[in-house]
């Protein structure tokens, strides 16, 4: 679906672009104030051909796809790769290690200490550490794509705004135009028409991580390769999206006596874990 753009005066105070596209799998919604309509068409063109190009970058489906070629040739040689994919794959080790291998991009399972890849600073090339390894960046691309559309929205000039990519990853810019933060429901995979609790962001981000409203389990322990099936949710907040992102995938994926230990390394993020019921209620337990 191409990028759909709309645009509304009726509050001459604050002009309202919306924006909206599918990519990465999931749908992806820009409500924004401060913008001109001819700021807000050009953002919806940057925002799609960005998004589009890292949707592409990322696809290890996608054979001809940077990731795709990758995979395909780094166990046996080392890779030339360009800087946004090296960039994001250095990203990706420090999380992992910050995570104690909770969160890794590699689908093949190791120990903590053992690193998938190794990065050439000076080729920007990649290569594999073994046999069997290949990488899916799907738990890292979403944060990644919603913290680079944010900081295009800032820069085109909005002055708030709400972004939602698939209602699990949310990011704010400044506080509604009447209150002081964006006020977001978190989604009850239990009972969807009702609102597991309700989260406020004011110039930060949230994530959420858990079973699909569809009911299915879907994160790996990449420790031993087995889908985690708690009924949980995490939800992280906190400045950045991307980190929001990664952190509530590898606290989801860890064990809980573990979930404490990730924390520590995360300064200035909160995450708490939700326990939902069908009839509506959710039990709330900060993780710290």
């Amino acid at each position: 679906m191409a990028a759909k753009f709309r645009y509304s005066e009726k509050n001459p105070l604050h002009p309202i672009s919306f924006i909206e596209m599918d990519a990465m799998h999931t749908h992806m919604e820009l409500l924004l104030t401060g913008l001109e309509r001819e700021q807000g068409e050009r953002l919806a063109a940057s925002v799609e051909q960005r998004v589009k190009a890292m949707e592409r970058r990322f696809n290890r489906f996608d054979m001809k796809s940077p990731l795709a070629v990758l995979n395909s040739r780094a166990a046996a040689e080392s890779v030339a790769v360009d800087d946004e994919l090296f960039m994001a794959l250095e990203l990706c080790e420090v999380f992992r290690v910050a995570t104690r291998g909770y969160f890794s991009v590699s689908t093949s399972t190791s120990k903590a200490d053992v690193v998938p890849y190794r990065l050439d600073a000076k080729s920007h090339s990649v290569e594999f550490s073994g046999e069997g390894i290949q990488l899916d960046m799907g738990g890292f691309a979403k944060g990644f794509a919603l913290e680079q559309v944010a900081r295009m929205a800032r820069e085109a000039g909005a002055k708030l705004g709400l972004l939602n990519f698939g209602n699990s990853s949310v990011a704010g810019i400044g506080h509604h135009p009447y209150g002081e933060w964006w006020s977001v429901g978190v989604v009850n995979p239990e009972n969807v028409g009702v609102a597991a609790c309700e989260v406020h962001l004011c110039d930060s981000a949230m994530s959420v991580s858990g079973r699909s409203t569809a009911g299915e389990y879907h994160i790996i322990n990449p420790h031993t390769g087995v889908k985690v099936a708690q009924d949980e949710l995490i939800l992280v907040e906190g400045r950045s999206a991307l980190v929001a992102e990664v952190l509530s995938t590898a606290l989801y994926a860890a064990p809980h006596d573990e979930r404490r230990a990730i924390m520590r390394e995360f300064e200035g993020y909160t995450a708490t874990e939700l326990f939902c019921s069908k009839q509506g209620g959710t039990e709330c337990r900060k993780i710290e």
